[in-house]
């Protein structure tokens, strides 16, 4: 009995020492893959990927759309300032050209031969939705949200509010821009009364 008894303690201990080996040896190749991984460095901040698709999305034209949408709102500001005192404002023709200018002229226009102004300020939320700077001029388009709840035609005597009609005071308002001699001029406006935002 006794004989038989120290091959199985024997057998025991190798089979215990064998699961050691292979737990040290499953620690060892993890430890391995996780220093592998690692840049070798105690820095654990995370490292910014070098995936092009997540570097490359700097806009090349950012600073040009910045210049077209300055020049669009101080055209918005300079017409204001006209139909605010129904006289058209110096600054205008400096942002505004070709059919832009000639819409807020005959707006003006209305507003002498009606007696009226406008008072507050409209509300915009413009977006150049397209730009080619490779053009001759260059060109861009631009698309507004334009809220006019608290811009009202009042009387210019009285101050009386003039009447408006039931529907949505906030429209779609088009713009286009062009840049012929390295100044963005907007050079179309159109205000699409059907499509409200």
């Amino acid at each position: 009995m006794a004989g038989s008894a120290r091959p199985t303690a024997h057998s025991a201990v190798r089979v215990r020492n064998h699961h050691r080996t292979a737990v040290l040896l499953l620690a060892l190749a993890v430890l391995t893959v996780t220093t592998g991984c690692s840049s070798g460095s105690n820095d654990a901040s995370p490292k910014k990927s070098a995936n092009p698709s997540t570097t490359q999305s700097v806009d090349p034209n950012a600073a040009e759309k910045v210049k077209v949408l300055d020049a669009y709102r101080n055209m918005w500001e300079a017409r204001n300032r006209t139909y605010a005192k129904a006289k058209l404002d110096p600054k205008v023709s400096d942002y505004a050209g070709n059919k832009a200018l000639s819409n807020i002229k005959v707006t003006l226009l209305y507003y002498q031969d009606h007696g009226t102004l406008m008072k507050g300020e409209p509300i915009n939320s413009p977006q150049v939705t397209g730009i080619d700077t490779e053009m001759k001029p260059k060109k861009a388009t631009i698309t507004d949200c334009v809220d006019t709840s608290r811009y009202d035609e009042v009387d210019a005597k009285t101050g009386k509010k003039v009447p408006v009609g039931t529907g949505s005071r906030r429209h779609v308002y088009n713009a286009t821009a062009i840049n012929a001699q390295g100044k963005w001029i907007i050079w179309t406006t159109d205000i699409d009364r059907e499509r409200t935002c």
